[in-house]
């Protein structure tokens, strides 16, 4: 039965995620299909709220629960972040990794890559629906807001593409404190699997 839920809300969230990128590739949808879209991400919300308050009523220890869970809370609670749920299935490709016996190292590495790759996407529909219309802006589609968000999350920072609007300004902020920590973790993953590979040539 557990398993079930956990499929039917890994279905919502993609169904979320689709709901929720699709303004960004299309600038010429109409008021229904707005609406529908509306509606799909609303109805994903109330079954992720429903699901973390229940779980959190029925569990035996309720702050190791929350503690465990902040994800799925911060998911529930800001809606910009319902999509971060998906991120289970990170953890479920990690442990996969592990499976097939590739170096933890890598794996982490793979892991936060991913992620990395994920928080790009979600600031870049982001930001594409925030600037495509605004005066002076930089950013017009989601090719324009993919190419800022790599090059920002990677602190490369060409500054071809940048927002202009302060909620876009704001997403940036957050996206380069992610970069800083993503591709700090990537590159300490890579530097350890060099070292170790000396270390075993001396060995």
């Amino acid at each position: 039965m557990k398993k079930v839920k956990e499929n039917v809300l890994t279905v919502l969230g993609i169904t979320f995620l689709i709901a929720f990128s699709i303004p960004a590739f299309s600038s010429n949808l109409s008021r229904s299909s707005v609406r529908m879209l509306d509606i799909a991400q609303w109805v994903t919300w109330i079954a992720f709220a429903l699901d973390i308050i229940y779980e959190f009523i029925v569990s035996s220890s309720k702050r190791q629960y929350f503690k465990s869970h902040l994800l799925d809370f911060v998911a529930v609670l800001l809606p910009f972040f319902r999509p971060l749920r998906l991120l289970r299935l990170i953890s479920f490709g990690s442990f996969v990794l592990q499976k097939i016996a590739v170096g933890k190292s890598f794996a982490v590495t793979l892991k936060v890559g991913i992620t990395a790759f994920f928080v790009c996407y979600l600031a870049a529909v982001q930001v594409t629906i925030l600037e495509r219309d605004v005066e002076n802006s930089n950013i017009h589609t989601f090719n324009d807001g993919i190419w800022w968000a790599l090059t920002t999350v990677t602190t490369v920072g060409y500054g071809d593409r940048f927002p202009v609007t302060t909620e876009g300004r704001v997403i940036a902020f957050f996206l380069m404190l992610t970069g800083v920590a993503l591709v700090g973790v990537i590159t300490a993953s890579v530097a350890a699997w060099f070292v170790k590979l000396n270390q075993d040539e001396i060995d």
